[in-house]
């Protein structure tokens, strides 16, 4: 019988929180774009360029690669570079949020090597989805695998529970012109970005800009990351609409 995991985080959970932190502005770096949309601080470019120069943002709500092969625009998501990109990206997102919160999707067929990267005593959330029945196919639940880690909370001081179901009826086999094979649901990504404890937001792969929306419609301020130039146009538009439809309402 294996021996029990203490989280090593508990001990931490009487310390402050530390809501409010400012932002980095990074007025320039060489080659990288910058687009400002109201609490909103976007940057066009690899996000292993942008990540160290920034500090206290308070927390993560990320979907990186998961390393299987899935078929982007312009990333090669082999599987023999995941090692790199977590072994690259997890201290990194330790160190901005000052230790968490973070929450990072992950791919089920890598749960064998998630002790290699992230803190001990890390928790899943099941990030469920509810697909009508529709030709072909019938109606089905799956879900993914969001990983959680925090030195100053535990995961009921940031989350009400941990599982979450969207309900994708009607299913649109997300068709229109988003640009992103599979975009996560909005009402998911809303339920983490609600609810976490702080009053920024992390994305260093902001794909077509759903954390990012979730962040502004949640009232937070937001800084995303994202490489490729149609991705990061589309996600620029789609927050710039968020951002004016919480102005005007």
């Amino acid at each position: 019988m294996l021996a029990p995991v203490i989280n090593p985080f508990y001990a931490a959970r009487r310390q402050p929180t530390m809501k409010s932190r400012p932002i980095p502005s990074l007025d320039a770096i060489a080659g990288i774009e910058k687009v400002i949309i109201g609490s909103a601080m976007l940057y066009h470019a690899n996000c292993f360029n942008v990540l160290p120069e920034l500090e206290n943002i308070g927390a993560v709500v990320t979907d990186p690669p998961f390393g299987i092969g899935f078929k982007y625009r312009t990333y090669d998501d082999a599987p023999g570079k995941y090692d790199d990109l977590m072994s690259r990206l997890v201290p990194q997102l330790i160190r901005i949020s000052n230790d968490g919160p973070c929450f990072v999707w992950q791919s089920p067929l890598k749960a064998n090597q998630w002790h290699r990267y992230f803190p001990k005593g890390f928790r899943v959330v099941a990030a469920c989805k509810l697909y009508p029945a529709r030709p072909g196919k019938s109606n089905c639940l799956s879900w993914d695998p969001v990983i959680f880690w925090s030195g100053r909370s535990r995961i009921h001081d940031e989350l009400p529970r941990d599982w979450h179901v969207a309900d994708l009826q009607p299913y649109d086999g997300y068709a229109g012109d988003n640009p992103v094979p599979c975009p996560r649901p909005l009402e998911q990504v809303r339920y983490f970005c609600d609810a976490v404890q702080t009053e920024s937001i992390l994305d260093p792969f902001l794909g077509s800009g759903t954390t990012g929306v979730a962040a502004i419609l949640a009232g937070k301020r937001f800084v995303g990351i994202e490489q490729d130039p149609v991705y990061f146009q589309y996600a620029c538009q789609r927050i710039e609409t968020a951002w004016r439809s919480c102005q005007a309402a």
